[in-house]
């Protein structure tokens, strides 16, 4: 289908809906649709399978076995613990893929939410809280696998964008047993939109109240010079009403007596990199450039740069570089690191300058 002011060139793929409305009625349709929506007008699943680029009898493959094209993986965190991720398999990640860029990315967001979308950063989540004198920070349990395959429908799938059936097939293709599962392209994307109305909701009941919000996936930042418990009586409501439960081990009160912190950045009186994080990558980065790349992982015991037993100098350079990064982008004026980045990155292109000459 393609169109171009007020004509509609059907393809092939349209002709069942041409036949059962007839290019009149078809015509307007697509129009009058297309004039409100950003999105693709889809009425069946033939229509649905030429916008996905793949066989309509394939599309049917996917949507009852979804279930069974994802591998689970298993990743360390920080903390010693493992998070489960799900990954799908090459076929229904580029399926999802095309869901996201297409149709995901093109639906509002709520203006708390400040993961996964674009243009947003870890200082934009963390700007609003700065010289608070409270600070409440919240955590939901089971984030990404509390929201349910009624939930995905509802919020982007639902009938005012797409018929009831191509809605249906789309959440099949983007839930795993019946849930959200982390490790999908579309799971970050459609779990902002699940919690939009809840965003604004809270958002506006925040401002009301001289309450700073913002939402960093599971991860919810409180903010006044009033105390806060009743924002926290207020979200705890409104999450169990909708199927969440809060991670309560994670529930943080915090005055300005002590170090506010806010997904990793100091909010006291600026926004800031917290000192401790910063002494540690100097010491880091000062070792790398006083003894090398290489000698600084096998002093250091960084297995997971390793090899074997050939420390990977380039991987680590690359990640301290990105450390690097984070801190100028949160502190772009800090003479230090930007004179450390810079050495480091000219050790990393004289490296690869030598590689490629051998």
């Amino acid at each position: 289908m393609q169109i171009q002011g007020d004509t509609v060139r059907f393809s092939e793929c349209d002709m069942a809906f041409v036949q059962k409305f007839g290019i009149t009625a078809a015509t307007e349709m697509v129009l009058d649709y297309t004039s409100v929506q950003p999105l693709p007008f889809l009425y069946d699943t033939y229509q649905a399978a030429d916008f996905l680029r793949i066989g309509r009898r394939k599309l049917f493959y996917y949507w009852k076995n979804a279930d069974t094209e994802y591998r689970a993986v298993t990743v360390r965190k920080k903390n010693g613990g493992v998070r489960r991720l799900f990954a799908p398999s090459d076929g229904l990640r580029a399926l999802q893929t095309r869901i996201l860029r297409h149709i995901l990315q093109k639906l509002p967001l709520s203006k708390y939410a400040t993961a996964y979308v674009p243009g947003s950063t870890l200082y934009a989540n963390a700007a609003p809280h700065v010289g608070k004198r409270y600070l409440l920070k919240l955590d939901i349990k089971d984030f990404f696998g509390s929201i349910r395959f009624g939930q995905v429908y509802n919020a982007a799938f639902n009938t005012r964008y797409f018929p009831k059936q191509i809605g249906v097939l789309f959440t099949a293709l983007c839930c795993r047993e019946e849930v959200l599962p982390q490790g999908a392209p579309t799971s970050p994307a459609l779990s902002n939109l699940v919690m939009r109305n809840f965003d604004d909701n809270l958002g506006k009941w925040c401002a009301a109240h001289g309450i700073a919000y913002t939402r960093y996936c599971d991860d919810m930042t409180f903010s006044a010079d009033i105390p806060l418990y009743a924002v926290y009586q207020k979200a705890e409501a409104m999450l169990r009403e909708m199927g969440f439960a809060l991670n309560e081990c994670k529930t943080r009160f915090v005055t300005n007596a002590v170090r506010q912190s806010v997904t990793g950045l100091t909010v006291n009186e600026k926004v800031s990199v917290s000192a401790d994080y910063k002494r540690e990558l100097r010491q880091e980065v000062y070792y790398a450039l006083k003894f090398g790349l290489s000698d600084s992982i096998v002093h250091a015991d960084r297995t997971d740069f390793m090899e074997g037993k050939t420390p990977n100098a380039e991987q680590y350079a690359l990640h301290l570089l990105g450390k690097l990064r984070f801190v100028l982008q949160i502190e772009p004026q800090n003479k230090w690191f930007q004179t450390a980045y810079q050495k480091l990155a000219g050790r990393l292109k004289t490296a690869a300058a030598d590689a490629n000459a051998v």
